[in-house]
């Protein structure tokens, strides 16, 4: 009976010992995926920024294309006063 019970506690202390080696395992392995985690994170809050910057960038050009074409339209307004002019001063001479 001692014999089986040794047995039988020799055999517990193995799979202790295996179970607690498992355990680290798994710790080192959450460990590593929560670096991988924190990464994630940095770099998506990265990602965010840049976004930002580039819709700030985009609607910047787009406020600076709408007041060139206004400013073209503007100006082809005063080059028809001019040619209009020109031609009537010709005419009138």
């Amino acid at each position: 009976m001692e014999d089986a019970e040794s047995q039988a506690l020799k055999g517990g202390r193995k799979t202790v010992a295996k179970l607690e080696q498992r355990l680290r395992e798994v710790e080192t392995e959450l460990q590593d995926e929560g670096r991988r985690h924190q990464e994630t994170q940095k770099n998506l809050r990265n990602k965010d920024r840049r976004v930002r910057e580039l819709q700030f960038q985009v609607e910047e050009d787009k406020k600076s294309a709408e007041r060139m074409y206004e400013l073209v339209e503007k100006l082809q307004g005063k080059l028809k006063t001019y040619k209009r002019q020109s031609e009537e001063a010709v005419s009138g001479s």
